[in-house]
């Protein structure tokens, strides 16, 4: 039985340990050093501090680990103990981390995930996760992997595609998420300064920019430093992460590698993956490129991390990745679209917030004169995307349908501004459903709801679906799947 690395101890420590560091620090920096002193008045929280590495070291003692060669056997828990073991062909995904500050001393942290429940009784995290030496890492990686004799087939993603993917898919939502926790545990380390600093480069920027534009105010101009500084932030990370991104298939198993100061590996159960997803925005769609993104326990389940299988390219060479990838996941013709009358409800939202936007713009203008030139700016940056939204759903009313494969089904739908394209094996298939609403049952339409297997079954919804084509349809499908059975 082997126990993880030691610099597991610092995971079992509570959330806020570090910011119970800082004032100790402080405060010994303040008696300039003098530990008779600082022993004096703070051996209090010394002693909170030397608990909780204790309680720590105690969590870490009692967790233990076996490779063997049919699984890997782990027991964990000081008072009442747990004890289980993984099977390797229940394995859907396993990955590997090896963070920039964890490669000097060989840690690696890896997370094991299967389609059953946790138990650890949280659904957002692994069946397993152990940070682990690098000599155990690679005893689990040798033995996780079915035998076999396959040719290795590797799909290595260029820069100007790993870029274009970072472009798309940075979050400006989470680079926003991230600053605001830096100025607010920031400023409860150095006082009110980064605070001070940032008014001080948004009074910079707004001189320079009322020389070019007049009547710019501080708040657009801090507004869009936010929004600019968190967009870029997310992109910086996006792509650190995702370059040198390679992945290989040898037999039943995919290895994916990416990271540049940090190193991912991800092991993936061909078997297990629930559904691939080619993803796209209008932009995107325009110009012929996509992504393909895959649905697997385990694969993406990390904070900030995307599933992407395939980053950004053209369409003939994601087709021709995927039929090297995942040969038994085949893109099938639309037979059953959206109904043509049905067109309100997919412009109905996006089309209100265009014509309600300015008119509540102008009365708003005309009640508080002071903040006109603020109102002004927030109308262009909701109309922006009103309008652009208008352009997506139109869009999407004329490509939304399903396809019949013999193995598979094809989904064509869009979420929010997102074109999706979802491949699901009919073995992936937990089950499908029709539901119509009031105004559904007048125009003779039903949205179809699909849903894949996996930890957590996923769904899919395809709206708009002509209620009697989607019943004779489905109804010959189900059939045809029974006598198959």
């Amino acid at each position: 039985m082997s126990r993880q690395h030691k610099i597991a101890i610092l995971k079992y420590t509570t959330k806020n340990f570090w910011m119970l560091l800082i004032p100790l620090v402080r405060g010994l920096v303040a008696v300039r050093f003098d530990f008779y002193r600082w022993l004096k008045g703070a051996y209090w929280d010394l002693i909170v501090v030397l608990l909780m590495i204790g309680f720590a070291v105690l969590r870490w003692y009692f967790v233990r680990f076996e490779v063997g060669e049919k699984g890997i056997f782990i027991s964990h828990g000081v008072i009442i103990r747990n004890e289980f073991t993984i099977p390797y062909p229940a394995v859907a995904c396993a990955s590997a981390t090896r963070s920039v500050w964890m490669r000097p001393i060989r840690a690696v942290t890896v997370a094991i995930d299967s389609d059953s429940h946790s138990t650890l009784g949280n659904g957002k995290k692994a069946d397993a996760e152990l940070i682990i030496k690098l000599s155990d890492y690679t005893q689990i990686y040798n033995n996780i992997p079915n035998r076999s004799d396959s040719t290795k087939i590797t799909y290595k993603a260029s820069k100007a595609n790993l870029v274009l993917f970072s472009l798309v898919f940075s979050s400006t939502l989470s680079g926003i998420i991230f600053l605001g926790t830096f100025f607010i545990q920031g400023s409860r380390i150095v006082g009110n300064q980064l605070e001070e600093q940032f008014m001080n480069a948004v009074s910079g920027v707004t001189e320079f920019m009322q020389k070019i534009i007049s009547g710019v105010t501080p708040a657009a101009v801090g507004l869009t430093l936010i929004i600019a500084l968190g967009w870029g932030f997310s992109f910086a990370s996006n792509l650190l992460r995702h370059i040198n991104f390679r992945i290989q298939r040898c037999g039943n198993n995919i290895t994916v590698r990416n990271g540049f100061f940090s190193k991912w590996k991800y092991y993936i159960n061909i078997s297990k993956v629930n559904c691939a997803d080619l993803r796209q925005n209008l932009l995107m769609k325009i110009c012929r490129v996509m992504s393909v993104h895959v649905s697997c326990t385990g694969y993406g389940k990390s904070r900030n991390e995307i599933p992407v299988f395939v980053p950004i390219t053209t369409k003939k060479r994601v087709m021709s990745s995927m039929r090297m990838m995942l040969p038994r996941f085949t893109l099938d013709d639309i037979s059953l679209k959206s109904k043509p009358s049905y067109i309100l409800p997919f412009i109905g939202g996006p089309l209100i917030a265009a014509i309600v936007l300015p008119v509540g713009a102008v009365t708003a203008a005309r009640l508080f004169t002071d903040w006109s030139n603020i109102i002004k700016f927030l109308l262009i940056m909701g109309e922006i995307p009103s309008l652009y939204l208008i352009a997506v759903k139109i869009t999407a009313k004329f490509t939304t349908g399903i396809g019949f494969g013999n193995d598979t089904l094809t989904l064509k739908y869009c979420t929010f501004s997102q074109f999706h394209t979802v491949i699901v094996p009919k073995s992936r298939i937990a089950y499908v459903k029709l539901t119509r609403t009031i105004f559904q049952r007048i125009n003779g339409t039903c949205d179809i709801w699909v849903y894949s297997r996996g930890e957590h079954a996923s769904k899919h919804r395809v709206r708009g679906i002509d209620v009697k084509k989607a019943e004779e349809l489905f109804g010959i499908y189900s059939r045809s799947e029974n006598d198959a059975i």
